[in-house]
């Protein structure tokens, strides 16, 4: 005899649901897709200070919602709006985004208790569901009693907000400029829906440059609608990326389909490609909670191929134009300045300007600084006279020894007048280095910057080894070994390769507005432990801020640790220069 079986549900199915979710600003986005789905207009979105008490709150003036609908439609798990109403909502025609009925549970991975409170018809409903009061329950969860308060309303109001207490202290709190950022891709460019985080205006800013279209017939006869941009110059890494919309919703993160492993596309090539490929509803198979793509779906596999290829033809035939139309803006300036360039060198001027061209659009620099790197290698050839210099060397060899020590002296002469202008420019560089130091707004990010290519000011033997690398990168690298301490992913701001002792350097920067001491020197010195340590050398540290601790006793401070501020250290270089410039002016005995 044939029986039957029913299913039962667990209420821990509101916990699986609501972790389905990757991150807290994730999560959130479901109840503004929950406005978007009762046609609000504007959305507030309260988020509290970090460690606060303070609850989210998700305010919205749609429809609202009458206690009958509280009871059988919002609290009917899997039930989606689309399956009750139809693909669009009632008046505004929106696309619907709530697909699979379980956004109520996103709540809940943030909160211990989730409130609705909504107004509509001139009834004000007010839920509260307890998600320990939930996972506790032995019962079917649909037995598990919710409380619920009808009071009555103006019959003009209506609106829907939902409160989160009691916020999660395992997760970090939902992020201000990580929420905007999500919500910018979904409705930045919508008109008749405004959303407000923290008081603040959510947009998407237009990205100017050249844009793309395509149509892509998909394996499970749906068509994907692609429009990207390939911006003038690159975006945040964050916000680059093609957005993947399934009926109107965004799906996982901005992709490169694959490029994102060429090596023949600089990174900042890469993050100039901004877009979106729109889908039809359920045209690709999805993770239960709606958020990503399986992998193995068979059109995403596809649609991916197909844009790897089309993203790729288009940043190639982006680049090739744009360096074509600055070849041609240059040609004349060019042209003007090597007339007097004899014709050897001319070809071999031209090869090189060209490569600098190519890579420097590559690798997006302004327009600006080529123009000054055109010039300067211009300047360079044009007064150069080591190409005279080294050509009568060539020419002498053949003849005799005195003619060729003649050539060698005159090689001399052009190397110490190049070295004295070298040492002039320097100068005018630690001009501007310390009107920069002298500046209290100035970070310690942007110290770093400017002396990390001009390591001379440290002294003439030190070279780059790692800047703001990581150290489990640093020992790799010069080791092969993988490094896996607590500190690994530490980054110390500059590490020099030094003299032939292999004495090497490691420089701590600090604002030039800070005061260095005891403090700096600690978070040194744990660098230090670990590079020693494990490439075995011999390290000496600096500390280098707006001025040193006067508290700071000399005795205390120890042979490999040094403080110095900036001031000092690029009054010492002034004084190494004046002096090379000084002995370069002095006659020949």
């Amino acid at each position: 005899m044939t029986k039957s079986a029913c299913f039962r549900v667990d209420p821990r199915l509101t916990a699986i649901l609501g972790e389905s979710y990757s991150s807290s600003e994730r999560a959130l986005r479901e109840l503004i897709d929950n406005a978007w789905d009762a046609e609000a207009t504007e959305v507030h979105v309260t988020l509290p200070d970090i460690l606060s008490d303070a609850p989210i709150i998700v305010t919205d003036n749609g429809s609202g919602m009458k206690e009958q609908e509280v009871r059988t439609e919002y609290l009917n798990i899997a039930s989606p709006r689309l399956s009750r109403k139809g693909e669009r909502t009632p008046n505004l025609l929106r696309v619907v985004k709530g697909r699979r009925g379980i956004g109520k549970f996103a709540g809940l991975i943030l909160a211990e208790t989730m409130e609705v409170d909504t107004k509509a018809h001139g009834a004000r409903t007010r839920l509260m569901i307890s998600k320990s009061a939930l996972l506790s329950a032995a019962k079917d969860l649909e037995k598990v009693p919710l409380p619920i308060d009808v009071e009555s309303c103006p019959p003009k109001e209506h609106e829907t907000v939902v409160t989160l207490r009691n916020l999660n202290q395992n997760l970090n709190f939902p992020k201000v400029d990580k929420l905007r950022e999500i919500l910018a891709y979904d409705y930045g460019r919508e008109t008749d829906f405004v959303i407000l985080v923290n008081g603040e205006r959510v947009f998407r800013h237009d990205i100017q440059g050249q844009t793309f279209t395509k149509d892509i017939p998909l394996p499970n006869g749906g068509t994907a609608q692609a429009t990207y941009t390939i911006a003038e110059k690159p975006v945040p890494g964050s916000k680059a990326g093609i957005i993947v919309r399934v009926g109107g919703k965004s799906i996982g993160r901005p992709h490169l389909f694959g490029l994102e492993h060429d090596e023949m596309l600089s990174d900042r090539l890469k993050r100039r490609v901004v877009g979106e490929i729109n889908l039809p509803p359920d045209s690709l198979e999805l993770t239960a909670a709606g958020g990503d793509v399986i992998e193995s779906d068979k059109s995403f596999e596809h649609l991916a191929n197909v844009m790897q290829n089309e993203v790729k033809q288009s940043l190639t035939e982006t680049h090739a134009n744009e360096v074509n139309l600055a070849k041609a803006r240059w040609i004349q300036m060019m042209s003007r300045r090597l007339e007097n360039v004899p014709e050897y060198r001319r070809v071999i001027v031209e090869d090189r300007l060209n490569k600098l061209i190519s890579r420097s659009y590559q690798e997006g620099e302004k327009e600006e600084r080529i123009t000054v790197l055109v010039s300067l290698v211009l300047d360079a050839l044009e007064l150069d006279e080591y190409w005279t210099v080294c050509r009568e060397i060539q020419e002498a060899e053949k003849v005799d020894v005195f003619h060729f020590a003649d050539a060698l002296e005159k090689f001399g002469l052009c190397d110490l007048a190049f070295i004295a202008q070298q040492a002039k420019r320097r100068l005018e560089f630690l001009d501007y280095l310390d009107r920069l130091a002298g500046d209290p707004k100035t970070t310690e990010q942007q110290m770093h910057r400017a002396l990390q290519r001009n390591l001379w000011v440290f002294g003439p033997e030190y070279s780059l080894m790692a800047s703001n690398e990581q150290l489990q990168s640093i020992v790799r690298e010069y080791t092969q070994e993988h490094y896996h301490g607590q500190d690994a992913k530490d980054r110390p701001d500059l590490f020099l390769a030094g003299n032939i002792l292999k004495q090497h350097l490691l420089i701590e920067f600090k604002r030039p507005s800070d005061a260095v001491g005891r403090d700096a020197e600690a978070q040194a010195k744990k660098y230090a432990d670990t590079l020693a340590g494990r490439l075995g050398m011999s390290l000496q540290i600096v500390v280098i801020g707006g001025e040193v601790d006067p508290k700071l006793q000399d005795e205390f401070t120890g042979k490999k640790t040094s403080f110095a501020a900036y001031r000092t250290v690029i009054a010492t270089a002034r004084r190494q220069l004046d002096w090379l410039i000084d002995q370069l002016n002095r006659p020949l005995n």
